[in-house]
């Protein structure tokens, strides 16, 4: 009897898993009877004009992820993003401080240059700037240099 009950599950097993195999090959026929009522068949009907339909499977299965499991990358693979991430925030941070140096030391050989130098008010207008705000420019040009300008950024000049 047991093995009998085993046989049976192992056919039922068989039968339901080639399902899915089998139903994208299946052919159903379509016709009108007399009373012009449409009819569905797997079975090819006699002596009657029908049309032939064909199942087309477009399901595609994903892969199969164990329960428990992610897709998150790794501890590595985050550091290693996190690394990366680093290196081009710090590679476009040290382009920014070298324009910055570049226009520090401009601004430092222009005040140091001239005896008059122009500035432009907030208004829009044009004037001379005094010795007292030249000499107040020259300290936050002096500061600009000493935070921008690093050994890798005067190299690269």
């Amino acid at each position: 009897m047991y093995r009998r009950n085993l046989v049976a599950v192992g056919l039922w097993c068989a039968v339901t898993f080639s399902m899915n195999v089998i139903a994208k090959d299946i052919a159903i026929y379509r016709w009108l009877d007399e009373n012009n009522v449409v009819h569905y068949s797997q079975q090819q009907p006699q002596n009657v004009d029908y049309t032939q339909l064909t199942t087309v499977s477009s399901f595609q299965a994903k892969e199969k992820v164990p329960p428990g499991t992610t897709n998150k990358p790794t501890l590595d693979e985050q550091m290693s993003q996190y690394e990366k991430e680093k290196a081009e925030v710090f590679a476009k941070n040290a382009e920014i401080a070298k324009k910055n140096c570049k226009a520090a030391q401009l601004n430092q050989q222009m005040l140091n240059s001239f005896d008059k130098v122009m500035m432009t008010d907030a208004d829009g207008t044009n004037r001379a700037m005094s010795d007292k705000e030249k000499k107040a420019q020259l300290v936050i040009t002096k500061k600009q240099i000493s935070m921008y300008c690093t050994t890798d950024s005067n190299d690269n000049n």
